[in-house]
């Protein structure tokens, strides 16, 4: 895990992300991801309003996470790709399912990382319902910035409403 993701652009994802719901807690899993989460903790405590920071280790995520565990937003870095694919999977469900309404991954892409235990593609990550937000490249090797936000996962169709539902106007004319 020396190879390091340029900090400042994925930064800024991370920043966009915090700023656009305020969060009042997050869950924090990942080598880096404590680092770009500082400005905003620091200007909570300016204007005196708490944010919940809780740390989990890359080995033992899963393990820590209890089912009642509920955060705001999740930061996940260094992560993924460094755990076997499946328990990557079931802690990326996780998140997704149980413990944050909106989460935040930075992923080394491919296979041109040293030491990575799963690869991941495009792909993977969006079967998950995760959007790409941005690509970076370090040392010519692919880093990806993916969000879930259960807010803008999916948009309620157009014939999805009360109006269209049930046909009332056809009830007791037609015999199914």
């Amino acid at each position: 895990m020396n190879n390091h993701a340029p900090a400042g652009q994925i930064g800024f994802d991370v920043d966009t992300l915090i700023n656009e719901c305020q969060p009042a807690s997050i869950l924090v899993i990942g080598e880096r991801a404590q680092e770009y989460i500082g400005d905003y903790i620091s200007q909570k405590k300016v204007i005196n309003q708490e944010c919940t920071v809780t740390t989990l280790s890359v080995d033992t995520a899963l393990s820590q996470l209890k089912p009642h565990d509920r955060y705001d937003v999740g930061i996940v870095t260094d992560t993924v790709e460094y755990m076997d694919k499946d328990r990557s999977g079931q802690l990326i469900a996780r998140l997704r399912d149980i413990h944050t309404t909106r989460f935040l991954m930075v992923v080394r892409m491919g296979d041109k990382w040293e030491q990575i235990r799963s690869v991941w593609q495009t792909v993977d990550l969006l079967g998950f319902g995760m959007k790409l937000v941005n690509r970076y490249e370090f040392d010519g090797k692919p880093i990806h910035v993916y969000k879930y936000d259960i807010s803008t996962y999916k948009k309620t169709p157009e014939w999805l409403n009360s109006k269209d539902w049930a046909n009332p106007q056809l009830w007791n004319k037609f015999r199914w």
